[in-house]
């Protein structure tokens, strides 16, 4: 689990904080520019979007499709030779940098972090295909799991946003798989305002409140607060016409498994400081909102 605090430096605008866009990219499995598996068009658009409206970007995992868990197993105990090796590190970082190239250049400087999918690759030198791609865009690598709090300051008036990201895990097929599991998940995390997961390609999200309570001296005073659930998509395309594997006419694995449509697209996490004068002080406090 990595941790980072974020300190944008935002404008005031007629007393009104700016808002603050972040846009959840991942599950792209790009396979090269002849597997047509990657919605590399709905992909650029959204991120020359996000672009133009000043968005900053979380990485979901899965930038490539290479290998699997169990894909990288069989290859370290295949005992292949130096020259096999560099090859395919080779062949992976092509793809990588094919993707940089064709849809993330615009993005460069702009991500607060990438988490790790299941599909990377291992490379010779230690590190991963993920850990590449997080320097080629100038992003924090997080690993598995990232807390990432973002603090919004001036003068005396404070507030801070802590998001959990997360590739995600299961195979769960409804479009609720993710947000259930969130939802499940996020009782055992304390203070996070917002939490995201990728991996099904479900975009979703769900809304659930918490209850706190403040103390004074002689009583206390109870409060909401709102969490987000996120099921952040993807592009992956689960069925492509004409596809082949080899000279057979083939679909991919979730074509073979009977699988549903991946939804392509990704939710856009917008928070909005917003100041209460009626506490008697700049108190500022965040109103939080998805679109998809």
């Amino acid at each position: 689990m990595e941790l980072l605090t974020i300190e944008p430096k935002r404008r005031i605008i007629v007393h009104k904080w700016e808002e603050m866009r972040i846009c959840y990219l991942g599950d792209f499995q790009y396979a090269g520019k002849k597997a047509h598996g990657t919605a590399l068009g709905q992909l650029k658009d959204k991120i020359e979007e996000e672009v133009e409206r000043g968005a900053y970007f979380v990485g979901m995992g899965d930038y490539i499709d290479f290998l699997s868990p169990s894909n990288r197993q069989r290859l370290r105990s295949a005992a292949l030779y130096d020259t096999a090796e560099d090859v395919i590190d080779e062949k992976s970082m092509e793809l990588t940098q094919e993707l940089f190239q064709l849809a993330l250049r615009p993005t460069v400087g702009r991500w607060l972090g990438l988490v790790e999918g299941h599909h990377f690759a291992q490379l010779k030198s230690g590190d991963t295909t993920d850990m590449r791609l997080c320097e080629m865009l100038k992003a924090p690598f997080l690993g598995t799991c990232g807390v990432l709090r973002i603090n919004f300051a001036r003068g005396t008036a404070k507030m801070g946003v802590t998001l959990w990201v997360h590739h995600g895990h299961g195979n769960g097929q409804t479009g609720y798989y993710p947000l259930a599991r969130l939802n499940q998940f996020s009782a055992s995390q304390e203070g996070v305002d917002a939490f995201a997961i990728g991996h099904t390609t479900k975009l979703g999200h769900l809304l659930a409140n918490r209850m706190g309570y403040r103390w004074g001296k002689k009583s206390g005073k109870a409060y909401h607060r709102t969490i987000h659930l996120i099921g952040t998509g993807g592009y992956s395309r689960a069925y492509v016409e004409g596809a082949k594997q080899g000279r057979v006419p083939r679909g991919g694995y979730a074509e073979q498994q009977m699988l549903g449509p991946a939804v392509i697209g990704s939710p856009t996490l917008i928070i909005r400081p917003v100041r209460d004068y009626t506490r008697g002080d700049e108190t500022i406090y965040p109103v939080l909102k998805v679109e998809a």
